[in-house]
């Protein structure tokens, strides 16, 4: 029986390569699921290690004792040999505060293990000797001395004395030698600890080093040997700390695999030292964690329409050899032969060839499985999972050729004989046609019925079903399309078509070729749609969240002065606009302040609808600008309840007349003209700053002690003298506003004008009272997001300004699911009306922000008008970072599969149409003999050929576009949930063309292909 077998594998030596292929495909599926997650995970831990902040890769212990002291030096005597662990550099570091005899500063005297190493020396050298330090360049400019200067330290903190924090030195005196002068080689680098010594812009930007000066503080730590220390009798004790910095090599999945139990061990190590374990990489390890989870219950699931799909060509192809040989094996069975024997001789060369190709598809589906995912490597290794599952993978096929040949097996002899199929198998067809419908439908639901991102389940599989569904019923809906369009190509003479028609309406094998087109082509177009909309979704969500195709993080500059050094650099308004963002408060979501005017030309286009942008900056009155170095105000003051014979004001209480003015790119100042007299009378005082012009804010009076009427004429300015505000100005109410500064008065004041003069009336307050130049909304209109954080706001809004005590009044002019430059939450505000409302000091995060069209030298553009970029973060970054997440190397296991598909589907095909072609052969030979011209068969074989393929071209991207209207929601995207913008209803229809055009393109290639053979009828 073997030598039969053999001779039957020699015999059909084209079919039996492409079984071994089939064979090996399955296989291969199977083995690349597990192997594609384990190599995706290794991605995903290597990109969330590369992209982790510095804090996220370090765990630093701290002694919290109640005596700091004892605890100190049992803590940094034991804590080298208790905290150690694999994969970690273990970093001992010391500080205490010491501040210099003449100066009124306080530096950071620290310690720390292989500090040499991580710093740059200006000059000098390390110290090494008990007494010697070494400085930052910008501490010896502070103290004033160098490389072998001695200063003299004591130990100090900061004490409240009157309310007020007084640098205080305690303890002894002690003389430290300067050996070296140095600056950190990286001060970002994970080694310096969970939070660097060097805070961000203290190299690059002026305020920084000016902050940290007015605070008493050295703007760098001291460094010395670990016996300087012991010249202080410390009565304060040290600040000492041991700090786990992970080495990025090392971070492996083995070591987050481990990491729980590691970071137990050590929790319960510091527990034992009075210590405190702060758990910086909890962050790092919860995304990659996610992006795991993702990957581990997406993946499989995925892999699951490819396995049964391998199976079911199998089933096919071997359902069309045996109804090749359904006379041959009838002839068996009219000789007796028993069951099992003609089991054998019937499956046996189709089952060989199938799990000949096991070994090829068990190593092939490992290269595949690792090297289709982005950078993937590993070990190709036998590994016991991946046997399991190509064991279940060989099983499965094997039994797909059993079933296949099950009717000719144990089907009647005459029937056989007479190429009759009974009908009970087209009931059982029927009926696994049926209940895949029904998969789908409940797949279908499922799918659409889900919340949050997609892991797994029967809807992850609803887009496959779909497509497996449409094409059953393609395949079935053939016959009867076949059988009218022969009868009308015979009723119109056409026997060329009569006889392609009437033969596809008959066979069974055209069927099968239509399904297996219909579904490689639907599968490869859903998944191109799939994978291009995932890529865009991601793109997109990054653009919307970061704002700009760049976002530059400045040095600490307040609102106006950014808006317009951005202005200055770049005049036209083509490619820069300002921006503060203001973190999320107690009292509301964050919000965005931007330069409005060039929103559109530097955002994502689409994101803020213009008729938005135009509410965000409502016309306002025209600012008063003053140049000059005085401000002089001619005003009455009358006060109708008030007798000046017979009252007077008590000390310290007289009514006050201001001025409020905003220095360019400043907060408010306020200058006191002095106090009221009643009557009229001019008051006057100098100004700050203001030759490049101050804005005037308002004029105010504080406090108000009795009902008082202020008028004012007129408004000048001196130095160059001019008339700022004259009885045009004043005599028109619209450009002014009365107000109050405190939350109990219950009106405004009143306003009224006449005779070219405006007459503001206040009542009794303690709290100032203003006539306001009406530049501004008097409420602040925003845009805000969809999100619950924002709508909480609706019946209170207030937006926060950094630098400014009281929140502004604020009112939503509309709402959309994302705004730029915050995602799903927040509110977007005009940078101009904010700064105006409540003007923003040094604060907040200063940005610029540029678009696509923004030239290479914008950074240097920006450094001309005083903008130093601190950190550059790109939108195609983030869009790359979010492609290497664990949902997006999900999702582009689809590739995998339908690479897959489409192999499937041109074996299968192959295969098929040289069985179908055989038969073919022998037929035509009949109609030869019956008259039937040569010429009229070739023209039918050649549309028989081509018709099946033509059917799931022109049917397979239609049923993938129904399959992505009903299912598309299953693809996984993101690893959140809160992203409130939904994939669109239908794909994007030029790459939906292009995938198109390929599949037409390989059509013309077979018809090209076939007609260079000639096609038998």
């Amino acid at each position: 029986m073997i030598g039969v077998i053999v001779d039957l594998l020699r015999a059909a030596r084209g079919r039996t390569g492409v079984l071994l292929l089939l064979g090996a495909l399955p296989v291969a599926a199977a083995v690349a699921g597990p192997a594609y997650v384990a190599a995706a995970e290794r991605a995903v831990v290597a990109t969330e290690v590369a992209a982790a902040a510095p804090s996220e890769t370090v765990l630093g212990i701290r002694p919290v004792g109640d005596d700091p002291t004892e605890t100190g030096n049992t803590f940094e005597r034991l804590g080298g040999t208790q905290f150690a662990t694999p994969g970690f550099d273990l970093i001992f570091g010391a500080a205490f505060a010491a501040a210099p005899r003449d100066i009124d500063l306080s530096w950071q005297l620290s310690y720390r293990d292989d500090v040499c190493a991580h710093v740059t020396l200006d000059a000098g050298r390390c110290p090494t000797g008990r007494g010697e330090v070494m400085i930052g360049f910008q501490s010896a400019a502070q103290l004033g001395a160098g490389v072998g200067d001695a200063v003299s330290v004591r130990q100090s903190e900061f004490q409240t004395v009157d309310g007020a924090a007084q640098l205080v030195r305690i303890g002894g005196a002690a003389s430290l030698s300067i050996v070296g002068v140095y600056r950190p080689t990286d001060p970002t680098a994970p080694y310096w600890g969970p939070v660097s010594p060097f805070p961000p812009g203290l190299f690059t930007d002026p305020k920084v080093r000016a902050a940290s000066t007015i605070d008493g503080v050295g703007v760098e730590p001291i460094y010395g040997s670990r016996a300087t220390a012991g010249l202080f009798d410390l009565e304060v004790p040290e600040a000492q700390s041991y700090d786990l910095v992970a080495d990025p090599a090392q971070l492996t999945v083995d070591w987050v695999d481990r990491y729980p139990a590691e970071l137990a061990r050590m929790q319960a190590k510091a527990d034992e030292l009075d210590a405190n374990l702060v758990q910086g990489t909890d962050g790092l390890i919860e995304r990659i964690g996610q992006s795991r989870a993702a990957v581990r219950s997406l993946v499989p699931w995925l892999a699951m329409t490819v396995v049964p799909l391998c199976w079911f060509v199998i089933f096919l192809a071997a359902a069309s050899g045996a109804e090749a040989r359904r006379t041959e094996l009838g002839q068996v069975a009219v000789r007796g032969l028993p069951v099992p024997y003609r089991w054998w001789l019937a499956a046996g060369p189709d089952a060989v060839a199938v799990l000949a190709g096991a070994p090829l598809g068990f190593l092939a589906g490992q290269y595949v499985g690792v090297f289709a995912v982005p950078g993937g490597h590993g070990d190709l290794g036998l590994g016991g999972n991946l046997l399991r599952f190509a064991l279940v993978a060989v099983a499965g096929a094997g039994l797909a050729v059993a079933l296949a040949y099950r009717s000719v097996v144990t089907g009647r002899a005459i029937d056989l004989l007479r190429k009759v199929s009974r009908q009970s198998g087209a009931w059982r067809s029927a009926t696994v046609d049926a209940m895949v419908l029904a998969l789908a439908a409940f797949a279908v639901v499922e799918a659409r019925g889900a919340t949050g991102p997609a892991r797994g389940g029967l809807a992850i599989l609803a887009p496959a079903l779909v497509i497996l569904a449409g094409a059953l019923l393609v395949g079935r809906l053939l016959a009867p399309a076949a059988r009218r369009a022969g009868l009308r190509a015979l009723a119109a003479g056409r026997l060329a078509g009569a006889l392609a028609g009437i033969e596809l309406s008959r066979r069974s094998a055209p069927r099968r070729a239509v399904t297996l087109a219909v579904l490689g082509v639907a599968l490869l177009c859903f998944t191109v749609l799939a994978v291009d909309a995932g890529d865009t979704a991601r793109a997109g969500r990054a653009a919307s969240e970061l704002g700009a195709a760049r976002v530059l993080d400045v040095n600490l500059v307040s609102g106006g002065a950014l808006r317009a050094a951005v202005r200055e650099a770049d005049p036209e308004g083509t490619w820069a606009m300002a921006a503060v963002a203001i973190p999320m408060t107690g009292s509301g979501p964050p919000t965005v302040a931007v330069d409005t005017d060039r929103f559109a030309a530097v955002a994502p286009d689409g994101t803020v609808p213009a008729d938005l942008l135009a509410r965000l900056r409502p016309p306002v009155a025209p600012s008063i600008t003053i140049t000059g170095d005085r401000i002089e105000i001619d005003a009455t003051v009358a006060m109708p309840s008030f007798d000046p014979v017979r009252g007077r004001f008590r000390e310290g209480s007289e009514p006050e007349l201001r001025a409020v003015v905003q220095p360019p790119g400043e907060t408010e100042r306020t200058v006191a003209l002095g106090d009221v007299q009643l009557g009229r009378h001019r008051y006057t005082n100098s100004l700050p700053n203001c030759d490049a012009g101050c804005r005037l804010v308002a004029v105010e009076i504080e406090p108000v002690p009795s009902t008082l009427q202020l008028t004012v004429h007129e408004i000048r300015q001196a130095a160059p003298d001019q008339v700022v505000a004259d009885g045009a100005v004043l005599g028109d109410q619209s450009r002014w506003r009365g107000s109050t500064q405190d939350n109990v008065t219950a009106t405004a004041p009143k306003l009224t004008t006449a005779a070219g003069a405006i007459t503001v009336e206040m009542a009794a307050s303690d709290a100032p009272q203003r006539l306001t130049v009406a530049d501004v909304p008097e409420v602040v209109p925003v845009l805000r997001t969809e999100s619950a954080t924002a709508r909480e706001t609706d019946t209170g809004w207030a937006v926060a300004s950094p630098g400014h005590t009281e929140p502004v009044p604020a009112t939503a002019v509309g709402a959309l699911p994302t705004v730029t430059g915050l995602g799903a939450s927040g509110l977007l505000a005009d940078l101009g009306y904010l700064d105006r409302a409540a003007p923003m000091g040094a604060g907040a995060f200063p940005q610029v922000w540029l678009g696509p069209d923004a030239p290479a030298d914008a950074v240097a553009r920006l450094a001309k008008v005083n903008l130093i970029v601190l950190r550059a973060t790109a939108a195609s970054d983030l869009a790359d970072y979010a492609d290497r997440s664990g949902a997006a190397l999900a999702a582009r296991y689809e590739l995998v599969t339908a690479a897959f598909a489409a192999l499937l589907v041109l074996l299968g095909l192959g295969l098929v149409g040289s069985v179908e072609r055989t038969g073919r052969a022998a037929r035509g030979r009949v109609l030869r003999t019956q008259g039937v011209a040569a010429a009229t068969l070739r023209a039918a074989g050649r549309r028989m050929s081509v018709w099946p393929t033509l059917v799931g071209v022109l049917v397979g991207p239609l049923l993938a576009v129904a399959a992505w209207a009903v299912a598309g929601r299953a693809t996984p995207v993101f690893l959140d949930d809160d992203w409130p913008v939904a994939l669109p209803v239908l794909p994007d229809p030029v790459t939906l063309a292009l995938v198109w055009a390929a599949c037409l393109l390989l059509l013309a290639a077979r018809t090209l292909i076939g007609q260079r053979r000639r096609a038998p009828f």
